[in-house]
C-alpha cells in the first residue's frame, strides 16, 4: 500500500482495483456510477411556458445563477485534472475520473435550462455574465484564484487549501443556487430546471464525500478550515442579498443567512469540526 498514499507516493500507473488501500474510494466510485443519469431525458417543456411567468427580480435572479453554475461546473471540469494530477492513489484518480465526467454532465444539464428559457440572441451573453457583472466576477474568482495559485505553485500547503475550497465549492456555494430553484418549483416555474438540479445535487453529495475522506486523509486543520469557511460564508452572504434579497418568493436575507449558516456548521461537522 505505501505506492497508493493519497499525495507522494510512488504508483506504477496501473489501477489495481483488487488490492486498493482506500476502501472509502470504491465506495465513492461504485456510488456515483449507480447514479449515472443523461440530461436529455429531462422534460425542459414546462420551462418553454413557465419562464414567461416569472416576476422581472425572478427573471434576473434566474440568469445570473445559471451563469454561475454552469461557469463553475465548467470550471470544476477544467480544474479537476490538476488536482487530481497531483494525487497518487489510483482509486482515488479514478474517482476523479469519474467526477470529471459528471461536472461535464452538468454542464449539459444547464445547456438544456438556457435553451429552454433564454432567448436565443441572449444566451451566449449568459455564459459571459461574469465579464460585465463585477459582482458575479469577483465571486467566481474568489474560486479561481485560490486553484490559479495552486496550478503556479504545486506545493502540499496550496494543494490542502484548494481541496478545502473545493470542499466550499460542493457544498455550500452551489445549494444556495439549488435553494433558489426549489423555491420556484414550489410554485411551479422552471420545474424541468429543477428536475436538473434535483440530479445534479444528488451527484454534489458524492463529490463532498470525496473531499471530505480527501481532507481527513491528510489531516483536518480546523483553524484553517474555519476560517476559509467563514470567509466563504461572508462572500457567499453579499451575492445572495444582491442577487435575491427579498424580492423572491421563499428567500428573504434573513433566510438566506440563516441557511448559509446552516449549511456551514453541517459541512463543518461532517469534518469533525
Amino acid at each position: 500500500f505505501t505506492n497508493q498514499k493519497l499525495v507522494g507516493g510512488n504508483p506504477s500507473g496501473i489501477v489495481n482495483m483488487n488490492t486498493v488501500r482506500h476502501q472509502w474510494a470504491v465506495t465513492i466510485f461504485n456510488k456515483m456510477w449507480s447514479q449515472f443519469w443523461q440530461p436529455q431525458f429531462v422534460d425542459m417543456s414546462p420551462d418553454k411556458s413557465s419562464v414567461d411567468q416569472l416576476t422581472k427580480h425572478e427573471l434576473e435572479a434566474h440568469y445570473n445563477t445559471i451563469s454561475f453554475l454552469a461557469f463553475m461546473d465548467s470550471f470544476q471540469q477544467n480544474n479537476l485534472p490538476n488536482l487530481f494530477e497531483y494525487c497518487t492513489s489510483p482509486m482515488v484518480k479514478s474517482c476523479g475520473s469519474v467526477q470529471e465526467a459528471f461536472e461535464a454532465m452538468h454542464t449539459q444539464a444547464y445547456q438544456y435550462s438556457i435553451e429552454a428559457t433564454v432567448p436565443v440572441h441572449m444566451r451566449d451573453s449568459i455564459y459571459n455574465r461574469w465579464k460585465d457583472n463585477p459582482l458575479l466576477k469577483h465571486r467566481i474568482q474568489t474560486m479561481t484564484a485560490i486553484a490559479d495559485k495552486f496550478k503556479s505553485d504545486p506545493t502540499f500547503e496550496n494543494y490542502y487549501v484548494v481541496l478545502v475550497m473545493n470542499y466550499i465549492l460542493e457544498g455550500k456555494y452551489f445549494y444556495q443556487g439549488f435553494n433558489y430553484y426549489d423555491q420556484l418549483s414550489h410554485r411551479g416555474k422552471l420545474t424541468g430546471t429543477s428536475k436538473q438540479i434535483d440530479y445534479i445535487r444528488r451527484d454534489e453529495l458524492s463529490h463532498m464525500g470525496l473531499f471530505i475522506h480527501k481532507i481527513k486523509e491528510l489531516g483536518v486543520d480546523d483553524e484553517l478550515i474555519s476560517k476559509m469557511f467563514m470567509w466563504a460564508f461572508k462572500e457567499e452572504e453579499k451575492w445572495n442579498h444582491a442577487v435575491y434579497g427579498d424580492n423572491i418568493l421563499g428567500m428573504s436575507k434573513k433566510s438566506q443567512t440563516q441557511y448559509g449558516k446552516w449549511l456551514c456548521n453541517d459541512r463543518l461537522s461532517r469534518l469533525g469540526i
